[in-house]
């Protein structure tokens, strides 16, 4: 029922009317994140660059389109595109041998449940896990194992992660044949078995029927095992 006189007013109460439409607020084209995450997101385009097309597609632009950044963050986290490339070698080849060191050496500075022959296997079997034995990883690898050869700070990041790796399961190697009273060359050992390990991932680059990573994982372990007994 209308009220006569009152027209659109409504018990003195006058509808709002409608609030003019505002423009959709445009979505940036960048978008804010921490440094740790940014450096994250740098390094992993990077990463994917270099599966696509090895080093030469290791280029700012490249590498900025794939993380959907500006080109000035590269430098603006990592200083140059070389110092990305040793971060690039350090989490795609060795962050998890890595971890498994690192764990090795806490285990080792307290005296407590330190286990030389599952750190063994646990460094055996990070080469073969199914995230890292992967065909973009070996392109990866590829194009990194290149660039060493001319690379200078490359090279010198390669010789203290190798050095580092070679040392850990040497230390291993001869804890374990210790304890068990056989005689070893813990060092050549390590070294064996880490060119093992090359030659397999490069064999199964060139043909992925040549090799399974399970025949890989259980070549290196026959390695060891023929040196030191039973790892399992």
């Amino acid at each position: 029922m209308r009220i006569a006189g009152v027209g659109r007013k409504w018990f003195g109460l006058t509808p709002l009317s409608p609030s003019p439409s505002r423009p959709a607020k445009r979505t940036p084209r960048y978008s804010r994140e921490t440094a740790d995450v940014r450096r994250r997101q740098l390094i992993d385009a990077a990463i994917r660059a270099l599966a696509k097309g090895g080093i030469a597609a290791f280029t700012i632009d490249m590498i900025c389109k794939e993380a959907k950044v500006s080109r000035g963050l590269i430098n603006h986290h990592f200083g140059s595109l070389d110092d990305l490339l040793v971060e690039v070698y350090q989490s795609s080849l060795y962050e998890s041998v890595s971890e498994h060191i690192a764990q090795a050496r806490r285990q080792r500075e307290e005296q407590t449940q330190h286990q030389p022959e599952a750190i063994l296997l646990a460094l055996v079997r990070s080469n073969f896990q199914p995230l890292s034995f992967t065909r973009d990883n070996l392109l990866v690898w590829l194009a990194l194992w290149g660039e060493i050869a001319v690379n200078d700070k490359l090279r010198q990041t390669h010789r203290r992660l190798y050095e580092a790796y070679r040392g850990e399961l040497a230390l291993e190697i001869a804890a374990i044949a210790t304890y068990r009273g056989r005689q070893v060359d813990a060092a050549g050992l390590a070294r064996n078995f880490i060119a093992l390990v090359d030659g397999l991932w490069l064999e199964w680059c060139l043909d992925d029927e040549a090799v399974t990573p399970t025949e890989a994982e259980e070549a290196c372990l026959g390695l060891l095992e023929s040196a030191l007994g039973s790892l399992r």
